[in-house]
């Protein structure tokens, strides 16, 4: 039976079980990634899936060996199916800092995902991998500065949160912008939820004021 044979949809586990299995084969033997690579550009969307939550473990653990397959990754963020999008976009943040041009490349399409992507969880790794990206220097930082901003009160700021926690790495690298961000944060230090105050309050005091 073949690597792909072994996936969730195509031995009928509605889990991710058998995906789980696959994935712990990937960590002993990378080399079999190969193969699933070659499933990200299949017509079943439920193989196509399954194989980029295979990245996506593989990538939690080992993101050096998911790295090499980022741009086939990216090809799959116009894909019709939410999952298939998430489980790219995941993947993706996991590697950003190790395949920063594929990054780069589609930005554009991350700024627009953000704005019209109906699910939370896809912007979600969005912004995650934008806050990722931005670590790795100023150029990066720099254009994943805007983006972050936006995703602070897009959707009503559903992503408040971890565009806080990604701006953090943001004013790392360009530590030039702490009074700008600072200002930036505490507009959000009386936000109703508890989570966005507390990351708001990080980000205050990383830019140098008073963290309450």
């Amino acid at each position: 039976m073949s690597l792909l044979d072994q996936l969730s949809s195509q031995v009928g586990d509605r889990t991710e079980a058998a995906n789980r299995r696959v994935a712990a084969q990937c960590l002993i033997n990378p080399a079999l990634l190969t193969e699933i690579a070659q499933g990200l550009e299949s017509d079943d969307a439920a193989l196509v899936g399954d194989c980029a939550e295979v990245m996506t473990k593989v990538a939690a653990e080992r993101p050096e060996w998911v790295a090499p397959y980022a741009e086939a990754l990216s090809e799959l963020l116009r894909h019709k199916k939410t999952r298939v999008r998430w489980e790219a976009m995941h993947a993706l943040g996991l590697v950003a800092p190790l395949a920063p041009q594929v990054i780069a490349a589609v930005l554009p399409r991350l700024s627009e995902m953000l704005r019209s992507d109906k699910s939370v969880i896809v912007r979600d790794c969005i912004v995650i991998a934008l806050g990722s990206y931005a670590r790795v220097g100023t150029g990066a930082a720099e254009d994943a500065y805007p983006i972050l901003k936006e995703a602070l009160t897009a959707w009503e700021g559903k992503q408040a949160v971890l565009a806080l926690e990604g701006l953090l790495n943001v004013v790392e690298v360009l530590p030039g912008l702490a009074d700008e961000l600072r200002s930036v944060a505490e507009a959000f230090l009386e936000d109703r939820k508890a989570r966005v105050r507390k990351a708001a309050k990080a980000l205050v005091k990383v830019c140098g004021g008073q963290d309450g």
